[in-house]
């Protein structure tokens, strides 16, 4: 999957969240609560400005052309993640009040994601070559990624742990890459690609691709091998086999 898709998806994941959320109930004991899908909103928007920056900023900050811009988004997202950060702050989330404010922030960023698609998008088009194109797709996905392993349990005890250490390091990684699919938004959308039953290699279309994961994995673990570098290695090699994937729950929040 291309740069341009994952943004895409990314940008379907944010847009029904914000729709999602005004009609949001809230209270003790209501799961998609209007507090817990504004704050898987504004995971989404973090984590999507993270592997932009990471993605396509980074190559374009060489260009002089681009540097007007990329500066005014920079700009632009500090502002609604900060209004966004007092909203979720804000007691009475049910009163016409706060959802007038949340109208105005997220017209902010409704007009942040239509400058990524009529402005950025088609510049980086235009600045980076294939082979930047094709860099930043990967890097997209390990931004992502590293939001994931940042945001959830952390690394475990050290490198010299024991054989258990390995077998929950492999659940995890397939644990995650599943998880990942669901935050990168690339699991809607894909219903028109499932109506065809199988692909040419034989595979059916939606499913993990647990198998071939775990073909392209490491082999068996050797003398002295680094059990970080490795768990990082079963991790990327799951999160590209996964994409697409049936429908997995939100790896911080049950919202379903």
């Amino acid at each position: 999957m291309d740069i341009w898709r994952l943004i895409e998806r990314d940008h379907a994941n944010i847009n029904q969240l914000v729709r999602e959320i005004p009609n949001a109930l809230n209270g003790t004991g209501v799961i998609r609560s209007r507090e817990r899908l504004l704050a898987d909103l504004m995971d989404e928007l973090r984590s999507h400005g993270i592997a932009i920056d990471a993605s396509l900023l980074a190559p374009l900050r060489s260009h002089a052309e681009a540097k007007s811009l990329i500066n005014e988004l920079a700009g632009e997202h500090e502002q609604f993640t900060s209004q966004l950060d007092s909203l979720l702050k804000y007691q009475n989330k049910g009163s016409e009040g706060w959802l007038n404010t949340f109208e105005d922030v997220t017209y902010l960023v409704d007009q942040h994601l239509h400058r990524h698609r009529n402005e950025l998008l088609p510049m980086a088009r235009r600045l980076l070559s294939p082979q930047e194109v094709i860099t930043a797709a990967s890097t997209f996905i390990r931004a992502k990624s590293d939001v994931l392993r940042a945001g959830g349990r952390g690394r475990q005890a050290s490198a010299g742990s024991s054989e258990f250490f390995l077998v929950a390091a492999v659940g995890l990684a397939a644990a995650g890459a599943a998880l990942l699919a669901w935050r990168f938004g690339l699991l809607r959308g894909t219903q028109e690609l499932g109506r065809q039953s199988r692909r040419d290699d034989g595979v059916n279309r939606g499913q993990p691709l647990a198998d071939l994961a775990a073909a392209s994995a490491p082999g068996n673990r050797t003398p002295g091998e680094d059990l970080n570098k490795r768990q990082d290695q079963l991790l990327d090699e799951a999160v590209e086999e996964t994409f697409p994937a049936s429908d997995p729950i939100s790896p911080k929040r049950i919202t379903k």
